[in-house]
């Protein structure tokens, strides 16, 4: 008998959650008592967690790891409660991402605070460099740059010292994305265009160490080849790269961007009819996992399309259709280009 991909992953999620409650309530009786024990089952938790946060399943992530599930089990260390909580917040910063929604960067802060007195003690490196590099964005949110820059250089030692270089890459790849993002906010073209050939350092990095980081550079060239050289064939190689990683990997939160990514180089390039058929793609999976952006901007961007092709009407069905979206999930920027435009429209 086959079963549809959907009902698979939802099954699959099923069984994990269950497997991981089995084991949490037998350590809290008392069943599982050594160290090791605790060790794996709070091992096994994040790993099923992370599983459910790249099917952008994060209610179920969250679940995975809730650490009041935990707090019962006889031999658990601070140690367990940092990777719990790391995960936690892990999970927590895509959500925010994916539901437009805003955390307590202050209240985040110090739940990791609360850790850095054991951390140097402990003796796996991966553990410390994944709590340094969370601590360095915990200060980031809160405007502590020195710190940040202290922490993440903390991190990175913590990785090179283990030779991860997975994690190195996507260190490296948040890096240049931020700068990015800063001269793009203070609309520095030159600076941008001075990125491109350490874009393609980075991309030859990734390339040997992490797919995760490969997508992220990819995309993010690809966005300087859009906006500042009109290089729209190039952006475009480069878009479907990063997509085409994203779905081997299985990262689900960032796909619908990656097809909106597509449909705004293809509607650049005056290909209306395909660009309108990503950002549908990009709306429909955006529905599924609930990403509140990406919802309602394809939509407009197909009215946008429609536009351009001289089409009136279709034009207003798909503005209009987007602020029915966006009102739906308050998202108040789209909301206000709807407007926008309908008016236009009408006038």
């Amino acid at each position: 008998m086959d079963i549809h991909p959907i009902a698979f992953v939802m099954i699959k999620h099923v069984v994990h959650i269950i497997i991981t409650l089995m084991l949490v309530s037998s350590a809290a009786a008392g069943q599982i008592k050594t160290q090791s024990e605790v060790d794996l089952i709070v091992k096994l938790a994040v790993i099923l967690s992370e599983e459910a946060l790249f099917d952008a399943k994060f209610t179920e992530a969250r679940n995975i790891v809730e650490l009041s599930y935990f707090e019962n089990i006889k031999n658990l260390q601070p140690k367990h409660r940092l990777l719990l909580t790391m995960q936690d917040l892990r999970i927590s910063g895509f959500m925010n991402i994916v539901y437009a929604k805003k955390s307590n960067p202050k209240k985040n802060f110090e739940k990791l605070q609360q850790f850095l007195p054991i951390v140097n003690k402990l003796d796996d490196p991966s553990i410390r460099g994944n709590y340094f590099l969370a601590f360095s964005n915990a200060h980031r949110s809160i405007n502590n740059q020195d710190s940040a820059i202290i922490y993440q250089n903390k991190a990175t030692s913590s990785f090179t010292e283990i030779q991860d270089f997975q994690e190195i890459a996507k260190i490296r790849a948040s890096d240049i994305s931020r700068l990015h993002n800063q001269l793009l906010q203070k609309e520095k073209t030159d600076e941008i265009l001075k990125l491109i050939p350490r874009y393609n350092e980075e991309i030859e990095f990734s390339s040997r160490y992490s797919k995760y980081a490969l997508a992220y550079n990819t995309r993010h060239l690809g966005q300087i080849y859009r906006r500042q050289t009109q290089e729209f064939e190039v952006a475009l190689e480069l878009f479907q790269t990063s997509l085409e990683l994203r779905e081997e990997i299985g990262f689900m939160p960032f796909i619908p961007a990656s097809h909106s990514s597509i449909g705004d180089v293809l509607k650049k390039m005056g290909r209306y009819t395909e660009a309108i058929k990503s950002y549908l793609t990009s709306a429909e999976l955006a529905e599924e996992i609930g990403f509140i952006r990406y919802q309602s901007y394809p939509l407009l961007s197909i009215g946008d399309c429609y536009l351009l092709a001289g089409d009136k009407t279709k034009a207003l069905e798909y503005y209009t259709r987007a602020l029915k979206v966006a009102s739906s999930n308050n998202y108040s920027s789209d909301i206000n280009e709807a407007v926008i435009k309908i008016k236009e429209l009408k006038e």
